[in-house]
């Protein structure tokens, strides 16, 4: 996992939604789970060529309550798939999880960061520290970097990831394959 991470911005502002904003709600209540699937429509209906625009290793920023709404994991797949990382002002709880849940490396309370970023800005960001250049603009801004507990989970490529090194670990806990399984 880098934690110095050099990318494009694509800034999207305030109250960005998950359902019907990063992803269309038609793609969550079908449980489509392919990332290939999902990611012509990322961001679809924000702006629908932002997706021809994002590079693996891009850098979302959001501002105030980004992936409001319902706590749903589709359109983070999508991002994760890309290799995309997330600096935005707020985040609901239900929504953080998710990310993290989903190991997209994410900083929040990065108050200001979208009057201080223009799409397109060449950023590099280090996520442990929480300090962020802005190389197009050549400034520096500075933030709460990334709690440990978090790092170790996404490190571990998030909650499947730490399910199954401690099922590894507590092998009386796992469930025997089935024949089909093994």
């Amino acid at each position: 996992m880098e934690w110095l991470v050099r990318g494009k911005a694509h800034v999207l502002g305030d109250d960005v939604p998950h359902d019907g904003g990063v992803i269309a709600f038609e793609m969550v209540t079908a449980r489509i789970t392919d990332p290939e699937k999902i990611m012509p429509q990322l961001f679809a209906q924000i702006d629908p060529e932002l997706i021809q625009r994002i590079q693996p290793g891009d850098i979302i920023v959001g501002g105030k309550n980004f992936l409001a709404g319902k706590a749903h994991n589709t359109g983070l797949i999508a991002m994760k798939y890309l290799n995309l990382t997330i600096l935005c002002e707020s985040m609901g709880v239900r929504a953080f999880q998710g990310v993290v849940a989903t190991a997209i490396p994410c900083l929040t309370q990065c108050y200001g960061i979208t009057q201080q970023v223009n799409n397109g800005d060449e950023l590099e960001v280090n996520y442990l520290t929480g300090k962020v250049l802005n190389l197009s603009q050549n400034t520096s801004m500075s933030f709460s970097g990334m709690d440990q507990g978090v790092k170790n989970m996404i490190e571990k490529e998030g909650l499947k990831g730490l399910l199954i090194e401690y099922l590894a670990q507590h092998p009386e806990l796992r469930t025997p394959l089935t024949p089909q399984e093994s």
